[in-house]
């Protein structure tokens, strides 16, 4: 008996086949590649931005110990609701995350998440403003009543008038920086205060060893409104003549 012959096997048929099924591999993994670097992104971008305000909070937290140290206080914000309520929803979201049924990245990007970071955001930025507020209540204290007064500019002495100048600099500007430099601008600003009297009694030494004649003009020149041209006697003249006096002093027309 002779049985019907079979079709010859398309030797492109296997390789086609084949071909095909590489094809199909290729295009899931691909999909599975995608998948996870869509997570790792996602993973990322959560990390980074809880890590930079957990670093944050942990920043403040020290800065109010220091400011504590230093003798001073200050009042901490209420805990925002949202922060509260981030919470429990931080950690059903925790939970979900490690099933491997659930989407990841769409559990980083759920609101549980994102609310929870704004909430940290939230809390941080408060803490910023308490300790900055703080900070300027202490500049405020430290100020010298007389720290705009007019002084007497002292010739030969520009070192303590550069001083003066940078005193009255710090403590009139109000605190701009990162609050990390709080501390360190507390302590300048303290210096600055006793810098301030130090200068001051100075000037007032100075100026109670120039003959009286003199101290009136000096102290004259150094107001609004300056000397009038009839304390210009010939003993101040000569005064301001001698040993580069005259120097830093200008004539006005009124």
């Amino acid at each position: 008996m002779i049985e019907p012959s079979c079709p010859a096997a398309d030797p492109e048929q296997g390789s086609l086949a084949e071909r095909a099924n590489h094809a199909l591999l290729a295009l899931a993994d691909r999909a599975d590649r995608k998948k996870t670097e869509a997570e790792l992104s996602a993973i990322t971008a959560a990390c980074t931005r809880a890590e930079a305000l957990t670093a944050r909070l942990a920043s403040c937290m020290r800065i109010g110990v220091e400011l504590a140290s230093l003798g001073l206080g200050y009042v901490r914000p209420s805990v925002p609701s949202q922060a509260s309520k981030a919470i429990p929803n931080l950690r059903r979201a925790a939970t979900q995350a490690a099933d491997p049924s659930q989407d990841l990245t769409e559990r980083l990007r759920s609101g549980a998440v994102q609310d929870a970071l704004k909430a940290a955001e939230t809390t941080a930025k408060l803490i910023d403003q308490a300790l900055i507020r703080a900070a300027e209540a202490e500049r405020a204290r430290l100020t010298p009543a007389d720290l705009h007064r007019p002084i007497a500019t002292m010739p030969g002495n520009e070192s303590l008038q550069a001083r003066i100048r940078k005193v009255q600099a710090s403590l009139s500007r109000s605190f701009t920086g990162p609050v990390a430099e709080i501390p360190a601008f507390v302590d300048r600003w303290r210096q600055y205060a006793e810098e301030w009297e130090d200068t001051r009694h100075e000037v007032s030494q100075r100026l109670a060893e120039l003959p009286a004649e003199i101290k009136a003009f000096v102290e004259a020149a150094a107001s609004e409104r300056g000397a009038p041209w009839s304390m210009l006697t010939a003993a101040v003249r000569e005064w301001l003549d001698t040993d580069d006096h005259g120097d830093g002093y200008e004539v006005r027309k009124w």
